[in-house]
């Protein structure tokens, strides 16, 4: 008898979970929706040139020499300093954007340019890379290089002959500007 109720009780038990699970229901239901967003313009260009398109140059006369102690039109000489302004303009732009603006190795020929005294560098009052803020309207920043070639009348020997090496030769100055959506705070 027992062995009976034991297997009475297991029934039991069982009949009364397939009573439960049978009887119970779960209201469903679907909806389905569509949401509609706008993207963000974007646009930025240096010194007026469209960014996705083309590479950006500057030539010699781009340069705006303050000393040069050449005789020559679009020609230096040791002892010269100018400035390069190179303006990223983002205006169109609906985000905020991070610029960047790399120098590279400045070159006399195809020689890169070590020890010689021929510096491309920030301009004091400049940053190379930060953000321009989102606005209506003119999201502009400028960037200004300082070129200089120095030279003196106390170089030593070994300037000078660094100097005469480059004589009659082409400096190339690769400057890569980036510009990219700004994410963070």
């Amino acid at each position: 008898m027992k062995g009976n109720k034991k297997l009475l009780v297991i029934a039991a038990l069982l009949l009364a979970i397939c009573v439960g699970v049978g009887t119970y229901a779960i209201y469903r239901s679907t909806a389905t929706g569509t949401a509609n967003a706008t993207t963000a313009s974007w646009a930025v260009k240096v010194n007026g040139t469209d960014m996705e398109t083309s590479k950006f140059t500057f030539t010699g006369s781009d340069i705006n020499w303050t000393t040069n102690p050449s005789k020559v039109a679009g020609k230096i000489a040791p002892g010269a300093t100018g400035t390069i302004t190179l303006e990223i303009d983002a205006t169109g732009s609906e985000v905020d954007v991070d610029y960047t603006a790399t120098i590279g190795d400045v070159k006399v020929g195809n020689t890169a340019v070590s020890n010689s005294g021929f510096t491309v560098a920030v301009d004091s009052e400049s940053s190379l890379s930060g953000t321009i803020p989102y606005a209506a309207t003119n999201m502009k920043k400028t960037v200004v290089l300082k070129v200089t070639w120095d030279g003196a009348d106390t170089d030593i020997p070994a300037k000078d002959t660094s100097d005469k090496g480059m004589a009659g030769k082409d400096i190339t100055i690769p400057v890569t500007v980036t510009a990219k959506q700004h994410i963070g705070g």
